[in-house]
């Protein structure tokens, strides 16, 4: 019996298993990466958080954790404040324009089977749900609401809403989304217990994201009691 088609395919199965434990533990060896790549690590961070931006099977990948982290690297000075802002802003810009774009795909070609390739229908209609509830609000609101963040731009296309609307929305989203991340990690990240057990308070602080939707219900809840 052959066994090299097996051995193939457990080896191609073991690289796999390596790149996805390693894309979604970038956060917690950023440090490690650092030291062996030094400035190329830049662009490391570039393509991770545009990654996970532009493609929503790609939720696997850290974002608002890996951002922290690096707003804590650079409060000990191993990289730089300003880099990792430009680096960041702009890899959500080109995330959720790619997105945009493809809801305009979507919209101009009206296929009904392109959909569900591109994103599940459910996540479109929560989408857009989302959207008709907050209006404006939710294009920038969604950089900081996991899924959301993927299904808003192209729910947006899909909707009409004009570009230059959309860009000056997600672009005051996207820097405030990279703000408070890099300066909670900066400000925390000189916490001698932060540095400390950096791990330990990158899972605590990945929590914070999923506390957002809760916090939205309630406050409409209250609403319409009220």
């Amino acid at each position: 019996m052959n066994m090299m088609p097996l051995m193939s395919l457990l080896s191609g199965a073991g690289i796999m298993g390596t790149f996805f434990y390693t894309m979604s533990t970038f956060d917690k060896q950023l440090g490690e990466f650092l030291t062996s790549y030094g400035l190329y690590i830049y662009a490391l961070l570039f393509l991770l958080v545009y990654l996970k931006t532009a493609f929503v099977v790609l939720t696997f990948i850290p974002g608002d954790s890996l951002v922290f982290a690096s707003g804590a690297l650079a409060a000990v000075g191993s990289l730089n404040i300003e880099t990792l802002a430009i680096v960041f802003f702009l890899a959500t810009i080109c995330g959720d324009n790619q997105n945009f774009s493809i809801g305009r795909l979507i919209k101009g070609w009206n296929s009904k089977r392109l959909k569900p390739f591109l994103l599940k229908e459910t996540q479109l209609q929560r989408a857009e749900q989302f959207m008709n509830r907050y209006g404006k609000i939710s294009i920038i609101t969604a950089r900081f609401i996991p899924l959301m963040r993927t299904t808003v731009p192209v729910a947006s296309a899909i909707m009409n809403y004009s570009y230059r609307s959309f860009f000056r929305h997600n672009a005051l989203g996207g820097f405030l989304w990279v703000f408070f991340w890099l300066l909670t990690g900066l400000l925390l990240g000189q916490m001698p217990i932060v540095e400390q057990h950096l791990v330990a308070s990158l899972l605590v602080l990945s929590l914070i994201p999923f506390s957002i939707p809760v916090v939205f219900f309630l406050m409409k809840r209250k609403i319409n009691k009220k």
